[in-house]
């Protein structure tokens, strides 16, 4: 209920939406030609994460007679053992808006063509999969930059944009790969020391913020050296330039703020051992209370941050509560960070005994033990709490932060309906993804053992739909089918029904991953129980991931470069305070 399930979403249910949408009228073909104009520079990137390499690019830069540029560059690229050639063109003015773009990507279940075309004032971006496509149109203006997921060398481009001030600190990237526009904007260039094997340089550093991704640009020389992605955990690099790799220094981390003491924690859950962070306010008294953070869905660390995902939520608030009186632990899930473990293989019964051990841990600490304890569940986490109040009574209070009563299966199905009737989808389309879903749905429920466990024949056999790219690719997903199918078959409803400790429920109203209208769900199920000590509110212009969204929701957060909304804890501390009562 984070962000890692959308890679389901997007392996299994993107190509739903696209099966379902019907075909436009055909475009005039791109006429793209490098048999003319002068080769302003190239670079030969490779991208990688951690030991693997993902991206593979070539590109070259021309500067036509007319002074229009063309970019050419092909790759390609890897991910959880599918193969995917990239072939890309695209013309730009000689002020680097985008006039004309198309990416070519082999795929083995076919060619997938992403494209855009410049007309009168609009951008039109468009996705094709055999006969079917996906198209929208975003606003050309003279502050608008492409930028395509897969290709490299478009981030060559912004820099070139940025060195001649065709483009604003602040501008628009128009990103056809997800038929999307994000609001952007990069920072001052400043000096950064970079290595290569054992050669230290002395670069420029340019920051870029597209959407809720950060990326560092690296230059020595007047020339694009290396790409750091931190929230995915990708680095890029010109082997030409740099054959003995690229590596910026490590950010520091994080310190805590004055008045508040960290002190690491380790505690066994079963044969493993788990890693946490205690957070504790410096004042002599005691704790107000304490709170137990449980993350939500995937390989999530202890401060809400995962592989693509930087989060840090759990961090911030963590230190706020600590410096308002309120004690927290929060921990690596297994097989991530400092934690033993394989996080791929997790179910939703491994998860759960996880809480409980941390619970013991939480509780066993000595500056702790005349403190009441709370736990603190966020997405995925609000199950394994409710699982855990429901079976232990010395839970003084639980939190839950854009929960839902529903099953996740059903919390996927809303999220697909949703998508589809957000990008124009027709009724009829609607209804065929729903039952695709369905049928995936009903599959995993019946499953047995991991994904690994079963062929791409016997996936196909089971979901005809499925391409053999996208079911190889759910063969190595990072969500566990066990965890998938324990939580399809859960009834979160009637675990609530058994909660009798104070509640409080905090939903978002602009959330895209959990219907906001939940929270005020679970809140009537706990009453109607008997549970007379629930508080429940909808802070209506947050998302999903803790952060103030004004705009309309969407699963492409803009704002987790800013830090997470103040209500959520303010809200934590008054409920506290009141001794977790109304």
């Amino acid at each position: 209920m984070v962000t890692k399930l959308l890679l389901i979403l997007g392996i299994v249910l993107g190509l739903i939406a696209l099966a379902f949408l019907g075909p436009l009228e055909p475009k005039k073909a791109l006429d793209l030609s490098e048999s003319s104009g002068e080769l302003v520079h190239s670079g030969h990137f490779l991208l990688t994460h951690g030991d693997a390499r993902w991206l593979d690019e070539s590109y070259s830069l021309f500067l036509a007679p007319d002074g229009h540029y063309l970019l050419i560059s092909d790759g390609t690229l890897t991910v959880s053992g599918v193969t995917v050639r990239l072939a890309e063109q695209t013309h730009y003015d000689a002020r680097y808006r985008p006039l004309a773009y198309q990416l070519a990507a082999d795929t083995p279940s076919g060619t997938q063509i992403i494209s855009a075309q410049a007309g009168q004032n609009v951008l039109t971006m468009e996705v094709r999969v055999g006969s079917a496509r996906q198209a929208k149109d975003v606003a050309l203006d003279d502050n608008l930059m492409l930028l395509d997921n897969n290709v490299i060398a478009h981030y060559a481009i912004l820099l070139e944009a940025i060195r001649a001030e065709a483009v604003g600190q602040t501008f628009s990237a128009a990103v056809p790969q997800a038929l999307t526009q994000a609001p952007s904007h990069w920072d001052e260039p400043v000096s950064v020391r970079f290595q290569s094997g054992r050669q230290a340089y002395d670069g420029k550093e340019i920051t870029v913020h597209l959407a809720d991704t950060t990326i560092d640009l690296v230059t020595y020389e007047g020339r694009l050296v290396g790409l750091v992605n931190r929230n995915q955990g990708t680095t890029a690099y010109d082997v030409d330039l740099l054959p003995d790799g690229f590596s910026l220094p490590e950010p520091e981390a994080n310190a805590a703020p004055a008045g508040v003491v960290e002190k690491p924690v380790s505690f066994r859950s079963g044969d493993l051992s788990l890693a946490g962070t205690l957070t504790l306010p410096s004042a002599q008294t005691a704790p107000l209370c304490a709170v137990l953070f449980v993350a939500g869905s995937g390989p999530v660390d202890r401060d809400g941050n995962a592989p693509g995902f930087h989060m840090d939520a759990y961090r911030q608030l963590a230190e706020i509560l600590a410096a308002s009186g309120i004690a927290s632990l929060r921990y690596d899930k297994r097989g991530v960070g400092a934690s033993q473990g394989d996080a791929a293989t997790a179910s939703r019964t491994d998860l759960v005994a996880d809480v409980r051990a941390a619970w013991s841990a939480l509780r066993a600490q000595p500056e702790l033990a005349a403190v009441s304890c709370v736990a603190l569940g966020h997405s995925e986490g609000t199950y394994l709490v409710e699982d855990l109040a429901a079976r232990n009574p010395d839970v003084a209070g639980l939190v839950l932060l854009c929960g839902s009563p529903q099953s996740l299966a059903d919390v996927t199905r809303w999220q697909v309906e949703t998508l589809l009737r957000q990008q124009g989808a027709t009724v009829e389309q609607v209804r065929g993804a729903l039952e695709q879903e369905d049928e995936y749905i009903a599959f995993v429920k019946a499953s047995s053992g991991q994904w690994s466990d079963y062929t791409v024949a016997a996936l196909q056999a089971a979901l005809p739909w499925l391409t053999d790219a996208a079911a190889q690719q759910l063969r190595g997903s990072p969500l566990g089918l066990a965890w998938l199918r324990e939580h399809y078959n859960a009834d979160p409803a009637s675990m609530l029904a058994q909660i009798e400790c104070p509640v409080l429920i905090l939903s978002a109203g602009k959330d895209a991953q959990v219907p906001p209208e939940d929270g005020e769900a679970m809140a009537k199920i706990l009453k109607a129980a008997g549970n007379a000590n629930v508080t429940s509110a909808l802070i209506s212009d947050l998302n999903h991931v803790l952060r103030h969204h004004p705009e309309e929701p969407n699963l492409t957060y803009q704002h987790l470069d800013e830090p997470i909304d103040p209500r959520v804890a303010a809200a934590i501390v008054s409920w506290a305070e009141k001794g977790l009562a109304k």
